[in-house]
This record gives C-alpha cells, sequence and structure tokens, in this order.
C-alpha cells in the first residue's frame, strides 16, 4: 500500500493534510532549501498538535557533509517519529564519514536517507545505510525549478532502486517536484510513500498548503486493489485505451549476429478498461496510457532480450496487473530483418472469479 507524505510548514499546515488524508506528516522549510529544518520550537508545537494521530517526521536541513554537524542536527529533532538526512554532492568517502556518524542514533531514532535524483545519487550505499541501522531511504531533487524527479531518472533506474531498498529492508519513498500526472506512473513501483509539497499548495511551493489540492492527491495514490471490482461490471462494454506504433532502440534477438547492438523494435497495445465515469475531470478517474509506456521503455531499458515473445507476453502480464484493465493485445514487431515487419501478437484476459 502506498502512502501519502505530506510536506508541512508548521502545526496548521499540519492540520490540514490530516484532514485532507496524508499518511506521514513531513516537517521542512521550504524558504530554506531542499530540506530546509525548521526550529525546534516549530518542531515541538507540530508533535503536539498531531498528538499520534500520524507519524512525524522532520529534515535535518541543507547540511554540509560534515559528520558532527549532520550528527548535532538530528540528535536535536530525536523526538520526531522519523528524521530525514540529505545525502547531499560530496565525495563517497564524507558520505560514507556521515551514515558512520549516525549509527548510534540510529539506534534511538528511525532515519531516513534522502539521495537527490539531480545531486549525484549514488544507490551503491544503500547496503551501507540499512547495515548502519536507518530505517529507509528516499529520493527526492535539490533544485526545484530543475524539473521533476521523472526528467532525472528513469522509471527503470526507480524501479531498480525501490527493489533494492526494499530488499533491503529499508522504507522506501520517492519525491521531487512530483505533480498529479507522475502518481499513476510511479505507482506502478509501489514505493512505500510519495512524497509532495508542491502539489499540495494553490501556489508556489512556499506557499500555504491548500485543502483541495491535498485531498486532489489523496485521490490519486491507490488504495489497496480490489481484484472482485475488475470483474464486477463485465456486462458493460468497456473503453479502449491504446498506444501504437511506438519504436524504440533495443537489444533483441537469439542470433549470435544480433547481440551486441540495437534494432528497431515496434510496440503497439491496447488494452479495454473499466468504462470510465462520467464527468471524469482527473487523474484519479482514468487509466494513463503513460503507464503502458513507461513499461515498454523498462523493457527496453534491462538489456538483452533473446525473444519479441518474451517481450510480449510481459508487458501484457505488467499492464492486466492494474484491476481496470480486462484485456489487453500486445503486438511487438523487429522493422531491421528484411521485411517491413516481422513479430507476434498476444492477448490476455483477466481470469474471471471461479466457484
Amino acid at each position: 500500500m502506498i502512502r501519502l507524505l505530506a510536506s508541512v510548514t508548521g502545526p496548521e499546515e499540519a492540520e490540514i493534510v490530516i484532514e485532507g488524508g496524508a499518511d506521514l506528516v513531513d516537517l521542512k522549510d521550504p524558504a530554506q532549501g531542499a530540506l530546509g529544518a525548521v526550529s525546534p520550537a516549530v518542531l515541538d508545537a507540530t508533535l503536539r498538535a498531531v498528538a499520534g494521530r500520524r507519524p512525524v517526521s522532520a529534515v535535518a536541513g541543507d547540511l554540509p557533509m560534515q559528520p558532527d554537524v549532520v550528527r548535532r542536527a538530528v540528535e536535536a529533532r530525536q523526538a520526531a517519529d522519523y528524521v530525514k538526512i540529505g545525502l547531499f554532492p560530496a565525495s563517497r568517502e564524507e558520505r560514507l564519514a556521515v551514515i558512520e556518524a549516525l549509527r548510534e542514533p540510529a539506534l534511538r531514532t528511525r532515519l531516513i536517507a534522502v539521495f537527490f535524483a539531480d545531486g549525484d545519487p549514488d544507490f551503491t550505499l544503500l547496503p551501507v545505510l540499512a547495515e548502519a541501522g536507518f530505517a529507509g531511504a528516499m529520493i527526492d531533487t535539490i533544485g526545484k525549478s530543475s524539473g521533476r524527479l521523472l526528467q532525472h531518472l528513469s522509471l527503470a533506474e526507480l524501479a531498480d532502486f525501490v527493489t533494492q531498498a526494499r530488499g533491503l529492508g529499508l522504507i522506501t519513498g520517492l519525491a521531487g517536484s512530483l505533480e498529479p500526472p507522475d502518481v499513476p506512473r510511479l505507482a506502478v513501483l509501489q514505493p512505500d510513500y510519495l512524497g509532495f509539497r508542491g502539489a499540495l499548495t494553490a501556489g508556489p511551493r512556499d506557499g500555504p498548503v491548500d485543502l483541495d489540492a491535498v485531498r486532489a492527491i489523496r485521490a490519486l495514490i491507490p488504495a489497496e486493489q480490489d481484484a472482485s471490482r475488475s470483474v464486477a461490471s463485465t456486462a458493460v462494454a468497456g473503453d479502449l485505451i491504446f498506444v501504437r506504433d511506438f519504436t524504440l532502440p533495443m537489444e533483441i534477438g537469439a542470433y549470435g549476429h544480433e547481440r551486441g547492438r540495437t534494432q528497431k523494435v515496434r510496440f503497439s497495445v491496447e488494452a479495454e478498461i473499466e468504462p470510465i465515469v462520467p464527468g471524469a475531470r482527473c487523474m484519479a478517474e482514468i487509466y494513463s496510457y503513460d503507464v503502458i509506456i513507461d513499461a515498454i521503455r523498462s523493457l527496453a531499458a534491462r538489456g538483452h532480450t533473446d525473444l519479441v515473445e518474451t517481450l510480449a507476453l510481459e508487458l501484457a502480464e505488467t499492464v492486466l496487473d492494474d484491476v481496470r484493465v480486462r484485456e489487453v493485445t500486445v503486438r511487438v514487431e523487429k522493422l531491421e530483418l528484411g521485411p517491413a515487419a516481422v513479430g507476434i501478437a498476444v492477448t490476455r484476459r483477466r481470469a474471471g472469479p471461479t466457484g
């Protein structure tokens, strides 16, 4: 289940995001930087206001990678349920020294390391964090005007991060100037948290959070899916969503001469989905074709595949993972073997109830 992390500046905004459905209240001062810290007084007031209704995290601040500085900042905020520490641009040795300095505080406080997609993230540090006793790891961005998370890291890279961190027993989170259309794309990766600030305000990122904006993001984050709903209305004709003639260079082929080089592969996908509700106006009410495109890109990014049949079947399975999809037809074609195209088309349908 994916949870909503809502960044707030103090107790007043904490009340708003709790009312809007946030699962984690994240204290920061956006005017002070990517992980701008609030004062101890604001932290104390927010903890009193929240009164245990939600867990509260506090950022340690935009700090240099100096072990003593970071450790003091963490210890000053250990009353929070979680403390987030940025792994800002620095040498690997400097980052390792900071992590080592937090080994003892990690025994008392749940620490979350924050990598920055636009700040030389070193994901080889994930096992080090786990061994040092950190509770989790997130990805965010430093420069909020330099682009969203997905403009810095691909879905395949983010998927690798979530998979590796989860395998190490770490809580996972994704943030970084996320917008509403990013939610269904990132939800496929199943991080523990999706984090927001700017999308929760009615204006600039450092403006006040807005209840309607919080509710709109909350509605986008999927609750635990109920597979029974996917067959509840099969008597009603579904709608069709499609991606046609999407061509990518890929390493594909079982022959020796096809290894070590790319060739063009064309994908077309048609998916029958649950009927779109009348009056649909927001991302929460639709199945996004971006999810299909992302799945194709992820297949292309993973390296050599021998068979187009493998691509077609895995793509069909990925699309059918969403309970709103009833049936999918996937066509995969190789375009550089002489004929205009050769390939395969497969159709798979979600199984109905039994018994």
